[in-house]
C-alpha cells in the first residue's frame, strides 16, 4: 500500500473553473502533481500532505478526499517512471526512480486518499 507524505511546492489554477493542479515533493524521491477542485479540497502551498493510493475503499475513506482511480499509463524515461492516474477525469501524476510495484498496473482499479497533516 503505497503512502506518501509530501509537502506541498506549488498550486496554479487550470482553465476549467475551480480546477488546479498541486505539486508535490514527496518521500524517497517520488513527486507528483495532483488536480483537485476547489469545492471539493482546497491545498495551499506549504501544506504538508499525506497521499494514499492503494485498492482498499475503506481505508480511502478515513482520507479528508478519497477518489476511485484508474492507472492509465505507466512511462519509463530516461531516469524515472511516469505513473498517471485518473480520478474521473482530473489526473494525479506520480513520478518515481523505482519500477512502480503492485498495486500500480494499468488499467488496475485504485482509490487515492488525500489528507493534511497537523503541524507540529
Amino acid at each position: 500500500m503505497p503512502v506518501y507524505k509530501c509537502s506541498v511546492k506549488g498550486v496554479e489554477p487550470l482553465r476549467l473553473p475551480d480546477l488546479y493542479r498541486v505539486k508535490l515533493s514527496c518521500d524517497n524521491d517520488v513527486s507528483m502533481e495532483v488536480e483537485l477542485h476547489e469545492k471539493i479540497m482546497k491545498i495551499r502551498e506549504s501544506e504538508e500532505i499525506e497521499v494514499y493510493i492503494d485498492k482498499n475503499k475503506d481505508k480511502c475513506l478515513q482520507y479528508d478526499f478519497c477518489g476511485r482511480a484508474h492507472v492509465v499509463s505507466i512511462t519509463k524515461f530516461e531516469d524515472y517512471y511516469r505513473v498517471i492516474l485518473s480520478i474521473a477525469g482530473p489526473l494525479v501524476v506520480i513520478k518515481l526512480k523505482e519500477q512502480p510495484r503492485s498495486p500500480l498496473k494499468v488499467m488496475n482499479e485504485l482509490y487515492v486518499g488525500i489528507k493534511k497533516l497537523a503541524k507540529d
